[in-house]
């Protein structure tokens, strides 16, 4: 069973520390056993280097989304706000070229992706799938809210 997404519903360390290790959220205590401690640290990252009582996997890096990825690309000539300066912003390397962004990836100030991009419109021009959303030039408009998450992409012709 999976990790459960039904709005209301509380998740359990112990739960999650389960599915972690045995992919069984919810499963029989008895037949899926867990020794404490359990820290977070290492139900994320795998091991048990923050004292857990148990080993944990190194999450699957091949699934999307996923917050293992640290490595980032760049947004290119951005500019913030109404007549604003231009700057360079990032977002997660996994997601592949600039083109690829979606509303609800997260936008971040530096490459190791830990500063997060202030709630404000982006603007963007350019012709590069590698570095730009919009193609052929045309004008791209980011709309960026809390927590540095896109809200609004847009693409309009120059």
């Amino acid at each position: 069973m999976a990790v459960p997404t039904t709005p209301g519903t509380t998740l359990e360390l112990e739960e999650l520390a389960r599915e972690a290790y045995y992919g069984q959220y919810g499963g029989n205590a008895t037949t899926y056993p867990i020794t404490g401690p359990i820290h977070l640290y290492d139900l994320i990252n795998g091991g048990n280097s923050a004292g857990s009582g148990m080993s944990y996997p190194v999450i699957n890096q091949t699934c999307l989304p996923n917050p293992a990825s640290r490595s980032s690309l760049q947004l290119t000539a951005l500019g913030q706000g109404m007549g604003g300066g231009s700057a360079t912003y990032y977002y997660n390397a996994y997601f592949g070229v600039a083109s690829n962004i979606f509303v609800g990836m997260q936008l971040f100030t530096n490459t190791t992706l830990t500063s997060l991009a202030s709630a404000d419109t982006y603007s963007q021009t350019g012709t590069s799938a590698t570095t730009t959303f919009c193609s052929g030039g045309s004008m791209g408009t980011i709309g960026v809210g809390s927590n540095g998450l896109i809200t609004s992409l847009e693409c309009e012709p120059l």
